[in-house]
């Protein structure tokens, strides 16, 4: 039987607009820096509008790196899970008895329509989402795969 591979790598987007938020940040800084300021405020607004948007992208920053991937792949009863984060990796054996446990989180997305997220609770108490789609039947049938698998 061929092995089942399940793969949430949305992380990554966010990991993009992170990088490229503070690309732009570091840009528009120099540029603040060279010419003393834009000069269309009050030095003081501008140095504050500055400081808000370099806090608003470490929050960013912080919060898109903590996201990993996941990559789960079951193959002759044993469940292979492999999280990446931006500067690292780890790889755990499941016990097949823990995606059981797996279930749908329905949820809204930041249009009002329905989200749906495939998540496996780990002993730790800690959420993975191993799936996440706005169509209900992809997530379902995601779920159904793994547990055709145990």
């Amino acid at each position: 039987m061929t092995p089942l591979t399940i793969r949430n790598d949305w992380p990554i987007v966010g990991w993009v607009f992170g990088g490229l938020w503070l690309f732009g940040l570091v840009v528009f800084t120099w540029f603040y820096a060279r010419d003393g300021g834009f000069n269309q405020f009050d030095p003081a607004v501008e140095a504050g509008v500055m400081l808000l948007f370099w806090m608003f992208g470490m929050v960013v920053a912080a919060e898109t790196v903590a996201r990993s991937c996941m990559h789960l792949t079951i193959e002759d009863g044993r469940a292979v899970l492999i999280r990446t984060w931006l500067w690292r990796r780890r790889r755990e054996i499941l016990a097949p008895s823990s995606l059981r446990d797996v279930e749908i989180q329905r949820g809204r997305d930041s249009d009002g329509d329905p989200y749906y997220k495939l998540v496996l609770t780990t002993g730790a108490g800690e959420p993975l989402v191993l799936s996440e789609s706005s169509t209900l039947t992809f997530v379902e049938s995601r779920r159904d795969a793994i547990l055709a698998r145990l």
